[in-house]
């Protein structure tokens, strides 16, 4: 056992857990377990955050046969896409999610598209994924 396995649940009591930001008694945006939002985040601890969300919408997403069904790389442009949107976002996209679910992978890329042309890039190439099943 390391003081880090002893100090955390402790921690987790003494902190108490809040799922939205606030000012905690210096006037420091909060969040968490007493997350200090105001003192930045540094790269390894954004890299964990982004792999817990992304462990999180992958289990919601387990759910729907058609998602449970792929390969992880088309899998992970799902994930991909409801990381950005949400799991309810991704399931606006059902001509997409019907070409998935028949393998159709041309008309999955045709479909993995969105009008925001900052983004546009982006899901070409998740379409490329989809199509190809190449990360």
């Amino acid at each position: 056992m390391s003081a880090v396995d002893v100090a955390l649940p402790r921690l987790q009591t003494e902190e108490g857990f809040r799922a939205t930001a606030y000012k905690d008694t210096e006037g420091h945006t909060t969040i968490g377990y007493g997350f200090d939002v105001d003192a930045g985040i540094t790269q390894p601890e954004a890299a964990a955050l982004l792999a817990a969300q992304l462990t999180t919408r992958h289990q919601s997403l387990l759910q729907f046969p058609w998602y449970a069904n792929l390969d992880d790389v088309r899998q992970s442009v799902c994930l991909d896409m409801a990381f950005n949107l949400g799991v309810a976002g991704l399931l606006h996209f059902p001509s997409m999610i019907a070409a998935i679910q028949r393998q159709d992978w041309a008309s999955a890329q045709t479909q993995c598209h969105v009008e925001n042309s900052e983004l546009a890039g982006r899901y070409q190439k998740l379409g490329q994924i989809l199509l190809t099943g190449i990360a």
